[in-house]
């Protein structure tokens, strides 16, 4: 079974991700922030790592640079409404393999989830 760390403060959104991706037999690893994200993966490995852009503490641009120095091994995906971040790069050159643009529909979601693990 895959793994998905998912990063959204958004308590209805998280719950309606993992929701999703529950019904599409993967085991999910929920969080908050990027910082307790960071704590998390010192004991655990996943597949695919999502995370929104706008979080406490540790946003998720911070996440991905701090990510990368530390294993670098999951995908990392953005996800926001946003097209680009606060310095105006690309979510791909900032080290995000990919973005999702919420709001997205459900199915398109689940093919992109399947794509960014190997799956289709």
């Amino acid at each position: 079974m895959k793994k998905i760390l998912l990063i959204e403060d958004n308590v209805m959104n998280c719950e309606l991700i993992k929701d999703i991706l529950v019904l599409c037999n993967y085991q999910i690893t929920s969080t908050g922030d990027g910082a307790d994200a960071l704590v998390i993966l010192e004991n655990e490995s996943f597949d695919l790592i999502l995370t929104d852009i706008h979080l406490p503490k540790m946003d998720g641009v911070e996440f991905i640079h701090k990510f990368k120095e530390s294993k670098g091994i999951a995908k990392v995906v953005a996800m926001t409404s946003d097209l680009t971040t606060k310095s105006g790069e690309t979510f791909e050159e900032v080290g995000f393999h990919g973005y999702i643009q919420k709001p997205f529909k459900v199915s398109e979601f689940r093919q992109y989830i399947k794509t960014m693990l190997g799956e289709s």
